[in-house]
Formats: structure tokens, C-alpha cells, sequence
């Protein structure tokens, strides 16, 4: 089964060169990474929060982690894609610009920081080489999993042989 992530991200144009390479050097990995469309005035805001479309939460749901790209500040369509991903009990993993202070009262498995004078791609390629760990988990997982199933398969059919 595939590993697919959820990118979240804000509307910052300075963003938009970290999400494409990450998406690029994911897909280079066999890591599907999905990308929702932004638009600067995207979807209605009520009480603080975006509303969110079917195809972004159907992606947030699927989805095995969530990466959340935070710079400066998240904004309403991030807070929304955050706050669903983690009522969905999905796994948040924030990439943040130095500068930025995240929530004490959130607990997120694993933070990334970075600084905008590390060389390009340098924390591109350590995000992607965190999300290779997880998918080849996820696969071990799986495997074991059909192993367990083949092997009760084999003690019910070798159970009823005997009857």
C-alpha cells in the first residue's frame, strides 16, 4: 500500500520552493505527497477557521502523516488542515522556520526546524529521509500483519483437515 502524506502550508510565496522540492524529492522516494491548491481568498472563514473542502479532508483522512510548513504564521486554512488532521488522529509533523514558536499544549511526534541560511534542500532531504522511516515501518507493519493472517489461515484450514 502506498505511504501518502498531506502537505499543509500557507499561501507565503517564499514556501512554495520547500513545498515543491519536498513533494519532488518524496515522489522521487515512492512517497506520495498531496498538495492541496491555494488560492489567496480560498474558502469562507467562520469563527477563525477555513472551511474545508470534501477532497481536502478525503486527502487528510487517507493520509498516513501530515507535514505542516509554518514560517511566519499558519492562517486559517492551515489551522483548519492542522486541527481536522489531528482530530483524524493523524501523525503532525511541523517543519517551522526558526523563529517560529509552536503550541506547548500540542504534542507532535517530531519537529523540524530550519533556518532560511542552511543551504537549499538540506532540510528537504532530512524530512524526506524521516518520511522513508515511516513508510518502510508502515510496510514492515503490513508485512507482519499478513504473515499473522497466512499463518492463522494455515491452523484453521489444517484444524478442519483433521475433522
Amino acid at each position: 500500500m502506498a505511504f501518502k502524506v498531506f502537505l499543509t502550508y500557507s499561501t507565503n510565496p517564499d514556501e512554495q520552493v520547500i513545498v515543491w522540492r519536498l513533494q519532488t524529492l518524496a515522489a522521487a522516494s515512492g512517497i506520495y505527497v498531496y498538495v492541496p491548491f491555494r488560492t489567496p481568498s480560498q474558502s469562507p472563514i467562520l469563527h477563525g477557521f477555513a472551511a474545508l473542502s470534501n477532497e481536502v479532508t478525503r486527502a487528510i483522512e487517507e493520509s498516513d502523516c501530515v507535514l505542516a510548513l509554518i514560517t511566519t504564521g499558519t492562517g486559517p486554512q492551515v489551522d483548519s488542515e492542522l486541527n481536522y488532521a489531528l482530530m483524524q488522529g493523524r501523525l503532525v509533523i511541523p517543519i517551522v522556520e526558526e523563529a517560529v514558536t509552536l503550541n506547548p499544549e500540542i504534542a507532535f511526534g517530531r519537529v523540524f526546524q530550519f533556518s532560511r541560511h542552511q543551504l537549499p534542500g538540506e532540510i528537504e532531504s532530512q524530512v524526506v529521509e524521516f518520511l522513508k522511516q515511516q513508510k518502510v515501518s508502515k510496510e514492515n507493519q503490513e508485512l507482519v500483519g499478513g504473515l499473522v493472517s497466512v499463518g492463522l489461515g494455515m491452523l484453521l484450514l489444517a484444524a478442519f483437515t483433521k475433522k
